[in-house]
């Protein structure tokens, strides 16, 4: 047995695995036997009661008891050398029936020759998972007893049958010898291949939780302060995605934020957030205007990243509480919402350039400004809200958002995060395609 081939710590489980395997099929073949039986014992009693005779008896009630206490027996135990056990008393039932068939029946031998022996041995052999030497001790006992059966039946066949059949025989057993080796080896093979696999998504799943963790960490956390209240929400469709926010407050009255969606989804857009983040850290901290901030964010793409095929949209505000001014920039985002809370009316902050990393008009600065009061709502996303599908393939639209803004403006911020997550979850049937970023900022 090829043992080095599949290593120390798992041939432990190898041998479960084989036990299993031998498990399964000597309780088929049991199952198989008990009908074949039963069979045998109906059709002769109704149709062939000239062939069925009394010395066929004992074997078709020795094979069925055996059969079925070789079943109850592999209830008991579940090693793999039991198991085997199991299979080897089994096939040698197996050819001690087609020897007892032969001896009933001495004509039959003149007739079929091999046929009977070749059928048992093939059956117990090939159809198991045995070693080479397995398969070759069973070779041997095959062997014993057909020659036994052919000195038993000697009047009925030539010497010359005999030696063909011996010959024929041994012939079998190398084959069935050479066909158990190279299916060992290639067993173990596949189970060291499939354990090594394992091992290395272990590893890789492991790394990814550790990245999910540190990603997860380079998202902003839901806030309360004097002069906001903010809600995150991130749901990521793999263990990470492309979607980025932050905010910080670079001054008493002042509150910047941005929001952003790279294309593609999984580990090599997190890669880019990652990136990102830090080139945004710097510039928050040189205070660029929001225009400025996603310009030069926008070169940096272009630039590091314009022939990987990256993209991403953008969003950027800074919010003036000494002014009441909300100064804002968007490069190819969705139109993003400001609710006012007087008159519960709906402004779309729509993109005012295209997305990031095409190489587009990367010299221009853009700004935009609307003014808010103290209880207007700004509700940033990207557009995995509003491109969630139905089993329909119906987007869930920015009309259905704006009615939900409007319909759940009195609600609080991370409740109100909270219900929109799970209007969407609802309309997509729980089936989500692209990662959900909401931003929800409520002025004080």
């Amino acid at each position: 047995m090829a043992k080095n081939i599949i290593p120390e710590k798992f041939r432990g489980e190898y041998e479960v695995e084989l036990s299993r395997l031998f498990h399964f099929r000597i309780n088929l073949f049991c199952y198989i036997a008990i009908f074949a039986f039963s069979l045998e014992v109906i059709l002769g009693l109704i149709f062939f009661r000239k062939l069925l005779s009394v010395k066929d008896m004992p074997g078709i009630i020795g094979g069925t008891l055996f059969s079925v206490l070789l079943l109850i027996a592999g209830r008991a135990f579940r090693s793999l050398r039991f198991q085997k056990a199991r299979a080897f008393f089994f096939t040698f039932l197996l050819i001690l029936i087609a020897v007892l068939a032969a001896t009933a029946h001495p004509e039959v031998i003149s007739y079929m020759g091999i046929t009977l022996v070749l059928l048992a041995f093939f059956s117990s052999v090939l159809l198991l998972p045995w070693t080479w030497l397995e398969a070759s001790v069973i070779g041997i006992f095959t062997l014993v007893n057909f020659a036994w059966v052919y000195l038993a039946a000697g009047t009925f066949v030539s010497g010359e049958i005999f030696g063909i059949n011996i010959i024929l025989l041994g012939v079998a057993i190398f084959v069935g010898a050479i066909v158990k080796r190279s299916e060992e080896i290639l067993r173990q093979k596949s189970f060291a291949s499939r354990k090594d696999i394992e091992v290395k998504n272990a590893i890789m799943a492991k790394e990814l939780e550790l990245a999910k963790s540190i990603h997860k960490g380079l998202m902003p956390k839901s806030i309360r302060a004097d002069l906001a209240d903010i809600a995150v929400t991130y749901k990521p469709v793999f263990y990470m995605g492309g979607d980025y926010a932050k905010f910080h407050f670079t001054d008493k009255d002042k509150l910047m934020f941005i929001l952003a969606d790279i294309t593609g989804h999984g580990v090599s857009a997190a890669l880019l957030v990652n990136r990102i983040h830090i080139e945004i850290e710097r510039s928050i901290r040189e205070n660029l205007a929001p225009g400025e901030l996603l310009k030069s964010l926008n070169d940096f793409i272009n630039e590091d990243f314009g022939k990987m095929g990256f993209f991403l949209t953008a969003f950027c505000g800074l919010l003036d509480f000494s002014s009441n001014k909300l100064i804002y920039s968007n490069y190819g985002h969705p139109p993003q919402i400001l609710v006012q809370s007087r008159g519960n009316k709906i402004v779309l902050m729509e993109p005012q350039t295209f997305l990031m990393g095409i190489g587009m008009e990367a010299g221009s600065v853009y700004n935009n400004e609307v003014g808010f009061e103290k209880g207007d709502r700004l509700i940033l996303f990207t557009d995995g809200v509003t491109e969630a599908k139905n089993p329909k393939d119906e987007f869930f639209g920015h009309q259905r958002l704006e009615d939900f803004a409007k319909n759940n403006a009195d609600l609080d911020v991370v409740k109100f995060n909270s219900r929109l997550e799970e209007e969407i979850s609802a309309f997509q049937a729980a089936r989500q395609d692209d990662d959900i970023f909401l931003l929800t900022i409520q002025t004080k």
